[in-house]
């Protein structure tokens, strides 16, 4: 996900000896998908295994609090095991990996969100878990979850979490302004004419102009079908349609209720200043809860579904961040006892505590808290109004056209219409260059 997406959801050496898959310098090959897939994962353990020393094991993350929580939960659970952290953004993992794991200087594990995982597969970059960890991954996991990890028969990473955006907003501002919680945005529209003061730079209602992640329900709510209504066509990306210019031209029209630069809303104007209780609405997703808990000055706050749009509920992405293995790992058994670790409940638990990610379990009462969690319960209600991200290869020319899009018509360099076939022609050229 784009911040997810920061997606994500974002983050980021060669290191010698023992570590990850460096393999003393050598160029690393892909394990194969027979041995490492089927026969236990023995193949490529180091000689340190046999000889009692740890393991080291190259684990790319994008998140500093949670490595310092999960790093040392690993090596207590797992003592042949010395992980080594690295922080590289989700969604930039994919691509460093092409680049470093040939190289022998890529991860073990990594994260990454779902949309990246059809180029990974096509691209032989993910090592094959096989029938056991498959077998447990489908025992566990939510049904759609498990979509966005297999192909062909085989699995290829195991969906931590999931997420989708959803409304934050300030129960004490509002009530202190006499505003009920806004189920329309016509009525937040309204509160932001009486509440709003650009000299002071006080909006009511922030968010990340220009995302193509975060801004998709404005389209939806006006009958988008992003590859058709199972969103799985790639011949009916349908950008520059009636129903996209119509979703283009209600988002422009929130102009005049946050007239601020797209370049200026961004996560410390949005979250932070959310989470220090100077902004009464913002849309983001579960990954900014621990931000808000831990600035919270004492405000009462609450999370609910995007607000109507002419009558429509607006549906938002419904993503998964992935933890996966690198093909070309020299340690697969002791990357996969990683894996297994990162996706029990005790790992599920340390994410969720440390992230507020809602791990995509089909029964999340086995993780203390998740349930009882009111934020995280206002998430799941906007789930219920969620299309799940498309894993299409095509998916990957698709963001920045479509961010071009919004931040051309937010900054009023382009009518809907102009950027809506912008878009499709920028979309276009992407994916012949991506041929």
């Amino acid at each position: 996900m784009k911040k997810l997406l920061s997606i994500g959801l974002v983050a980021s050496l060669s290191l010698t000896g023992l570590v990850a898959c460096g393999n003393d310098g050598n160029t690393s090959t892909p394990s194969s998908t027979s041995d490492a897939g089927e026969q236990g994962g023995q193949t490529g353990s180091s000689e340190s295994t046999a000889n009692g020393d740890k393991v080291e094991i190259k684990l790319w993350l994008d998140d500093d609090a949670f490595a310092a929580a999960i790093e040392p939960a690993i090596e207590e659970a797992l003592p042949n095991i010395d992980i080594i952290y690295e922080k590289v953004g989700a969604v930039d993992a994919r691509q460093k990996l092409e680049l470093d794991g040939p190289a022998g200087f890529g991860a073990d594990l990594f994260i990454q969100p779902h949309d990246g995982m059809s180029n990974s597969i096509q691209s032989q970059i993910l090592l094959p878990l096989g029938s056991e960890i498959g077998a447990n991954i489908e025992e566990r996991f939510l049904e759609g979850s498990v979509g966005t990890v297999k192909s062909g028969g085989n699995y290829y990473g195991i969906p931590l979490a999931t997420e989708s955006i959803a409304l934050f907003y300030n129960k004490t501002l509002l009530e202190e302004n006499g505003f009920e919680v806004a189920t329309t945005f016509e009525e937040l529209i309204e509160q932001a004419k009486q509440y709003n003061d650009a000299a002071a730079n006080k909006f009511l209602f922030r968010f990340d102009a220009g995302n193509s992640y975060t801004m998709h329900p404005f389209l939806t709510s006006a009958g988008f079908e992003l590859y058709g209504p199972n969103h799985d066509d790639a011949s009916q990306v349908n950008l520059n349609t009636p129903e996209v210019v119509k979703g283009l031209t209600f988002y422009q029209s929130l102009k005049e209720i946050l007239p601020v630069p797209y370049a200026d809303l961004n996560w410390d104007s949005i979250e932070v200043e959310f989470a220090k209780g100077n902004v009464p609405y913002i849309i983001t997703g579960p990954w900014s809860i621990a931000e808000v808990r831990n600035q919270n000055t004492g405000f009462e706050w609450g999370v609910t579904t995007i607000p109507t749009i002419n009558g429509v509920q607006p549906e938002t992405f419904s993503g998964n961040i992935i933890a996966c293995i690198s093909a070309y790992t020299q340690h697969v058994a002791e990357s996969k006892q990683v894996l297994e670790f990162l996706a029990s409940e005790e790992g599920l638990k340390i994410l969720y505590d440390v992230k507020g990610s809602i791990p995509a379990l089909k029964d999340n009462s086995v993780i203390e808290g998740v349930l009882e969690d009111p934020y995280v319960s206002g998430i799941l209600a906007q789930a219920e109004f969620s299309q799940p991200m498309p894993i299409l290869p095509e998916m990957a020319s698709y963001w920045t056209p479509v961010e071009t899009m919004y931040r051309s018509v937010w900054e009023g360099l382009a009518t809907p219409e102009q950027a809506a076939e912008k878009a499709l022609a920028d979309y276009n050229a992407a994916l012949e260059l991506a041929q």
